[in-house]
Parts: C-alpha cells; structure tokens; sequence
C-alpha cells in the first residue's frame, strides 16, 4: 500500500509582503519536498523506517547565494495546508544569506488538535524527517531542524556557531533555568546524535510528548556520549516568559510562539492545534513591539504569559517539583525536578 508519494522541486517564497523593516536579501531558493496522501496510519504503516519510499522522486536542492566565502547550512522545516500562514511569516523573516531552506510540505499532517504540538503523528514525522536529514549529511555537517511557528529579527548563524561548537547538538531553552526546546535544533552529523534521535524514533509509539522524550533522555544522561547544549536567550521561546524576567531579549534574534495564551471560549483560541490564528497574532504583535522598539509593549506581552496559570502548571508538571517519569541525575540532588516517580497530583 502506497503510504506516502514525494516531490522534490524547487520553488521560491511566495509573494507574501515581508514582514516591515526586514532587509531585503538575494532571491532566495528553497529545495521543497512535496509529500501527498501522508496519514497518522500511513506513517505507522511504516514505523521504523527511516526513508522515504524507494520510488519517491529525490533530487538535489538548488543552491541560494550565500556570502563569499561561507558554507551553506540547511534549514529543515515542514507544513501542511492548515499551517501555510505560519510558513509564510517563517519563510519571509529569515535573514542570513548562508541559510538554504529544505522544505517539506505535507497535504495533511493528522493533527490530533487536543493533543500538544499536533500528537504523535507530528512527532514521527518530524523525528523521521530529521532522521533522514542527517542520513544525507556529511560527517560532522551541521544542519538546522526548526517548527514554522517562529520568526527571525536578525542572523541566527553567529549564535548556531557559537552554540554547536564542540558539541552535537544545541537546543533552544524552553525555560530561561531549566528544560530544551525542539522547535530550533543545530545538530551535528556524528554518530551520538544519529544514535539519539534512533532512541526518539524507538519511544514515539509510547505516546509520550516527543520534547518530553528529549528531556528525559538528556537529563538522565542515558547517553553520555551525547555533547549537548543551549542556545542563549535571544534565541526566545514564549515559555521562557515565565523565568526570564520583566522583558524580551534586548537583542533577540529568533522568537519562537511556542506558548500562546489559551482562550477556550474561542474558536480560534490556540486549544487546536491546527488552528495556528492565536500563533500568529503573537509573531505579529512582538515583530510590531520590536520594530517600534517599545519596551512597553514588549513587557505587556511578557507580563501577560507571566500571568498564565496554565504555563505556571505547565512548568511545575514538566520542570517542577510534580515531574513524574525517571530520575533526573544530571540536576543537583536539592532540585526538585530531579527526584521524578510516578505521577503526582497538586
């Protein structure tokens, strides 16, 4: 049974206005995977498989202009229909020129809408994507993973650099203290992160939260191997709201709308997951709160996801003292994530 057919073309952004005040680059050139008929039971039709299928059409991406002298690092990133809004922003707002965008766009990802970032059928997909990115790569290549839900105020590459720097992978903070982000991932092509992201692959079918598999994997420090690390700050998750003081990053560079602010009164209150309006009123009002360099803003829209009951118990559940899963030996023995077990209730 045919569980997945691929395209693979190349195709420039679309004719969306660029978000104001970002500078314009070189027409830029995006290798685009087209995969159609894609289903929550045609990707477990297939769950250990790490290629596409073998009569899919692949070829080779064009190149973008890149700066003399730089190397080209691709950016993998993926979308159906539902999310073609948050591509465009996405697309449009990236910056650095060395960049070359690796797109695929899947009719319909299967969104289980109650379930966080989309359910399982995202988190294979995406696991299996990244999979397959770093089966192409060169050894010790780097290469970007990152959601759409994201924009970019300026070049990322310095802090990718900086980040992956003796390591095999850099993740966004999901909190300011504790906790990584898979929405922006630098990885390393060496044989740690092809065996970790296998374990991911190996764990999805408990149902488990894929960033929650990461977590645990990286703070039980089941593979020691594994040279691991986080992007600073200005490379921003909404999430981080909650520990990171008053205000955004003076000098943010990537804000990711991984937090919005739940309204369940609301049709289009961000409590679907596949209804990305709440998202992207939040990309829009920080890019306007940054543009008009208005702190004021900036702190009002902190101030309001500070406030949010649901992300205070978010974080006690996932980073606080009601955790439940495996130890966490990597936090010193006092934190009151570390200790884990079974499931708690307030």
């Amino acid at each position: 049974m045919a569980c997945l057919r691929v395209l693979h073309l190349s195709v420039t952004p679309s004719a969306a206005p660029r978000p104001g005040g970002m500078r314009q680059s070189a027409m830029r050139q995006i290798s685009m995977r087209m995969a159609m008929g894609w289903s929550s039971c045609g990707l477990l039709a297939v769950p250990f498989g790490r290629r596409w299928p073998s009569r899919a059409l692949r070829c080779g991406s064009r190149s973008l202009t890149v700066k003399q002298g730089s190397q080209s690092v691709g950016l993998h990133f993926f979308s159906d229909a539902n999310f073609k809004p948050l591509r465009d922003q996405f697309v449009n707002s990236v910056v650095d020129e060395e960049i070359e965008l690796k797109e695929t766009i899947v009719e319909d990802l299967n969104v289980i809408k109650q379930r966080t970032a989309g359910g399982v059928p995202v988190y294979k997909f995406k696991t299996k994507l990244l999979l397959d990115a770093l089966e192409d790569a060169g050894h010790e290549e780097i290469l970007l993973i990152s959601d759409v839900d994201i924009q970019f105020f300026g070049e990322v590459m310095p802090l990718v650099r900086q980040g992956i720097a003796g390591r095999d992978m850099c993740f966004q903070r999901e909190f300011t203290e504790l906790g990584v982000n898979i929405g922006f991932v630098a990885i390393r092509r060496t044989a740690a992160a092809i065996d970790f992201w296998n374990q991911v692959w190996e764990e999805l079918p408990t149902g488990r939260h894929d960033q929650r598999i990461v977590n645990n994997l990286l703070y039980t420090e089941k593979m020691p191997a594994l040279r691991w690390g986080c992007f600073p700050p200005e490379i921003w998750a909404s999430s981080q709201a909650f520990d990171g003081g008053l205000g955004i990053p003076k000098r943010i560079v990537l804000h990711h709308a991984n937090w919005i602010i739940r309204d369940y009164a609301s049709d289009d209150s961000g409590a679907d997951a596949s209804n990305p309006t709440a998202k992207l009123r939040q990309l829009a009002e920080l890019r306007g709160a940054v543009e008009e360099k208005s702190d004021l803003k900036q702190r009002q829209l902190v101030q309001r996801l500070q406030e949010d009951p649901d992300l205070a118990s978010y974080h006690q559940r996932t980073f606080g003292d009601l955790r439940h899963g495996p130890p966490w030996v990597a936090l010193p023995p006092a934190h009151p994530a570390r200790p884990g077990g079974r499931r708690k209730s307030r």
